[in-house]
């Protein structure tokens, strides 16, 4: 599957030349480790406390936090997409959150500006083939081509003033890289479910029928 993939994007190449980068393990390897279930219904949702992208071990106070725990964290931005989380997948999600808010009559919170930015052409184009463009902007979302943005200071979502909040799916959160404010990162589903409340909140489905 590989080789068929290159072959028809690579031009110039044969399959020998492919197939000579491949790197495999020795005659003889032995793997050891063992067979690791993970449970998904106990993963709890976290965030990144504002200032090191590192910052997300929930044992560690001073690292991160659960969502659970964090107490009521109002927020001023929500900043979704971006390379990091604006694939095919992500915008899945954005659609199923705002679609189910819209559902329950609510649109983006008062005083928060949401933005979502699009990963690529690709994704802009699915978007807008399945609706989502459109029921996004229904909601009240503001929505970026593609491009280098709020991660890197630069466009709209760029906090403004040092006691602002941003909530952001982006995969960076040194202090000062998008604005002097606090920007904690968090999950695509995240993001956008603090959109509608105003605050920090976890996704799941019944969020907005208990609102």
């Amino acid at each position: 599957m590989t080789v068929e993939w290159l072959l028809e994007r690579r031009e110039g190449l044969t399959e020998e030349e492919i197939r000579s980068a491949f790197v495999f393990p020795d005659e003889g390897a032995k793997y050891h480790g063992g067979v690791h279930t993970i449970d998904l219904s106990a993963i709890r949702p976290m965030v990144a406390h504002p200032g090191d992208p590192d910052a997300g071990i929930p044992s560690d106070p001073t690292n991160g936090a659960y969502i659970g725990d964090l107490g009521d964290v109002n927020i001023d931005i929500a900043y979704a997409g971006s390379c990091t989380a604006g694939k095919d997948d992500d915008f899945a999600y954005y659609a199923m959150v705002t679609r189910a808010a819209l559902d329950a009559g609510l649109s983006v919170a008062d005083g928060v500006d949401c933005y979502i930015q699009f990963g690529s052409k690709a994704v802009k184009d699915l978007s807008e083939r399945n609706g989502w463009s459109e029921l996004f902007e229904r909601a009240g979302i503001k929505l970026i081509d593609p491009g280098c943005g709020a991660c890197i200071g630069a466009g709209p979502g760029v906090s403004e003033l040092e006691d602002q909040v941003t909530v952001s799916a982006i995969n960076r959160n040194f202090q000062g890289r998008s604005g002097p404010g606090r920007l904690y990162l968090a999950s695509p589903l995240t993001v956008m479910a603090s959109a509608f409340t105003g605050k920090i909140t976890a996704w799941h489905p019944e969020l907005f029928a208990q609102s």
